[in-house]
């Protein structure tokens, strides 16, 4: 029995090994089925998806755009993007962009109400926000080497940052976003940065993939993509 035993683990082994060996030589094919958190999905990762399929054009991706947390393998995804680590250790956590959220206002508003001075004078102002799930309900700011614990207010909340930002801009609140999805909108006076001297706490965006013996070529060229687009 214990020779059975270690004559099926040997195989297995082989197995693997002529696996890992064909795909070597392989072109990457098949569906690659990836979940990612709406914000950065709308604005950075689906961009940079068809340069992705132009270098491998056997592949063909599924992109599933939403803010919950999915189960990668009962859900049978390849990769979920999301804000934050998770304490999970089936799964492997690469981390592939930095973001920060900031608080914006639309001149107009900013015109209505003034600049505010500190985030206790900004919590009396109109603000539309977004809040998915847990996230987004706090966000930390360094301001002279303390760092605040600024509370997201309620009364207007989306759980879309697009749709967050459509609203900031008709001028009717102060938002919290992403400093990548309102750059443009910044440089071209469409919005206002509020409290600039409230320093953001970086927020790391990581790429999750079950841990497994032998990770699929499609998987890994993927990973390998996210991190030479998004780590410079």
């Amino acid at each position: 029995m214990e020779f059975v035993q270690k004559s099926s683990g040997i195989l297995e082994e082989l197995d693997t090994m002529r696996s890992v060996v064909r795909e070597r030589h392989d072109t990457p094919r098949g569906q690659l089925r990836v979940s990612c958190v709406m914000a950065f999905g709308n604005e950075c990762l689906a961009p940079a998806l068809p340069e992705f399929l132009r270098r491998f054009p056997q592949l063909d991706i599924s992109l599933d755009l939403g803010n919950r947390l999915v189960d990668l393998i009962e859900e049978h995804y390849d990769v979920a993007i999301r804000v934050g680590p998770l304490n999970d250790s089936s799964m492997i956590a690469q981390k592939i962009y930095t973001q920060r959220i900031v608080f914006v206002a639309s001149p107009g508003f900013c015109r209505r109400f003034g600049m505010p001075k500190s985030v206790d004078e900004i919590r009396s102002y109109p603000s539309v926000t977004q809040v998915s799930g847990e996230w987004g309900r706090t966000h930390q700011f360094t301001y002279l080497g303390e760092i605040i614990d600024f509370e997201v207010p309620q009364r207007f909340r989306m759980n879309s940052a697009c749709a967050v930002k459509n609203a900031c801009l008709t001028g009717y609140g102060y938002s919290l976003l992403p400093d990548f999805m309102v750059a443009d909108d910044l440089a071209e006076n469409r919005l206002v940065q509020l409290l600039p001297n409230y320093e953001p706490m970086e927020q790391s965006i990581y790429a999750f993939y079950a841990q497994r013996r032998h990770t699929p070529q499609k998987i890994r060229v993927f990973i390998d993509y996210l991190a030479e687009v998004f780590g410079s």
